[in-house]
């Protein structure tokens, strides 16, 4: 783009400016940049405690007497 737009007497003059000024600014740009993900493989600073457990408190009603058999159906008699 440098080159092209350009007076044809400073084509190179110019291009020859322009690549350093990008180079530089290119470097100033991209001077924090980090590419590789951040890993944090320590443990915490902190007692923490993690318990997966679900606990659903539910109560059920008890059978009545017709419901529940003399007898399981698999027992002999």
């Amino acid at each position: 783009m440098v080159w092209s737009a350009s007076p044809p007497g400073g084509r190179a003059a110019a291009t020859g400016l322009a690549a350093p000024m990008w180079a530089l600014a290119s470097i100033l740009a991209l001077r924090g940049l980090s590419l590789r993900p951040i890993v944090h493989n320590h443990p915490p600073q902190f007692p923490t405690q993690f318990s997966p457990a679900l606990h659903i408190h539910t109560t059920l009603p008890a059978p009545s007497a017709a419901e529940v058999p003399d007898t399981h159906p698999l027992h002999k008699r």
